[in-house]
């Protein structure tokens, strides 16, 4: 269950985190992961200078929200949320269509873009930003990926 951190915590890596290592590929040497891993994750995952500030600024907010997910790991739902969030605003600015449901809006402007058979894009985007939006307890902890994706499909409308 979720509980405020004692002060004392604050600072401290939530322990979702506790035993995670990172493995250099080339070197093969394994070393304890940081907070700094996070960071370099992050940091990595660019919008194109071109989209409008709104949007980046509110993207930005889905990249802290990464980082601080260190220190309290279920951050990392409110960050995919906010990250597809700022997909979403992105869509309807590049648009202009602030009234239409957003799965038709993603069918509009990635027509056709499938993941898999049967599966598209705007099934697979909405459904789990509804999922997240709605009250979920799913965190894997691999919300870099949303984050990288969206900044993906973003960067698409923009470039």
């Amino acid at each position: 269950m979720e509980r405020l951190k004692n002060l004392d915590e604050v600072y401290l890596p939530d322990a979702n985190y506790r035993n995670r290592f990172n493995i250099d590929e080339a070197t093969g040497v394994v070393t304890e992961m940081g907070v700094e891993t996070i960071y370099e994750m992050v940091e990595n995952v660019r919008l194109n200078a071109n989209i409008p500030e709104s949007v980046r600024s509110h993207f930005e907010t889905a990249k802290n929200l990464i980082l601080y997910a260190w220190f309290v790991y279920s951050f990392n739902a409110v960050a995919a949320l906010q990250a597809f969030a700022s997909l979403e605003m992105a869509v309807r600015e590049k648009t202009g269509d602030y009234d239409t449901a957003f799965k038709k809006l993603l069918d509009r402007v990635f027509p056709g873009r499938e993941l898999a058979p049967n599966i598209t894009l705007s099934k697979a985007v909405t459904n789990r930003r509804n999922d997240l939006a709605h009250g979920s307890l799913t965190i894997s902890g691999q919300e870099i990926i949303y984050l990288r994706a969206c900044a993906n499909l973003i960067n698409e409308l923009y470039p």
